[in-house]
């Protein structure tokens, strides 16, 4: 009885790796990054607004521009490398979309910088 018991549980534990390599995995569904600000904005009871949404499928990171913005300086970096992905400046208009897609794994930041707005965000990509 001690086996089968033994030989119950250690195959509900195994069982339980199985799945537990399936979350490691990169989904390929849409994830949000938030966008924090850094410029002075008031804090209110609302949710936080931010121009610029950041979202990813996969490995490719879309950016889409809320609002009009001159000049926005766009900075992708590899935090654990410290090696830059992408920095480029946009003359962003209501509906822009960027995609860019990234090779590598590991933590990354996206800066915005603009003459009225600064953000940032953080998001992983994991290797397949």
């Amino acid at each position: 009885m001690k086996r089968i018991s033994l030989l119950f549980i250690f195959l509900i534990l195994l069982s339980g790796l199985g799945t537990a390599g399936d979350f490691l995995k990169q989904s390929n569904k849409k994830r949000k990054v938030p966008i924090k600000s850094t410029t002075g904005v008031p804090v209110f009871r609302s949710p936080i607004y931010s121009p610029v949404q950041v979202f990813i499928y996969g490995n490719v990171l879309m950016v889409n521009f809320q609002e009009p913005l001159k000049n926005v300086l766009v900075k992708i970096e590899n935090i654990e490398t410290n090696e830059i992905i992408l920095l480029k400046s946009y003359d962003a208009q209501i509906g822009t979309v960027v995609d860019v897609s990234i090779y590598g794994s590991g933590q990354f930041q996206i800066s915005f910088s603009a003459d009225t707005y600064e953000g940032y965000g953080e998001f992983y990509i994991y290797g397949s």
